[in-house]
């Protein structure tokens, strides 16, 4: 499984808890989680403005999008519930 698919099952685990075990669970373990994507959306961002082959790219938007979406969804869920 890549790194990418891991942290999303973990942050979408972390959203589907319910508010107080979402609190229990902590800040620091959902502010960790959107740090590692938010580097992960970089890295992927850089590899992709010196990526040339038409596949690959297409490829690294999808999953660029992906996480940009993840990570919208974290953070929206981190502020309704006061974790941010």
């Amino acid at each position: 499984m890549s790194r990418t698919k891991a942290m999303l099952e973990q942050l979408g685990h972390l959203l589907k808890r319910s508010s107080d075990n979402r609190k229990k669970a902590g800040r620091s373990e959902l502010h960790a989680l959107l740090k590692e994507l938010k580097a992960r959306q970089r890295k992927l961002e850089a590899r992709l403005e010196h990526e040339h082959d038409k596949h690959r790219r297409k490829h690294l938007k999808r999953e660029i999008a992906v996480i940009r979406e993840q990570r919208r969804k974290g953070i929206k869920a981190c502020r309704k519930h006061d974790l941010c």
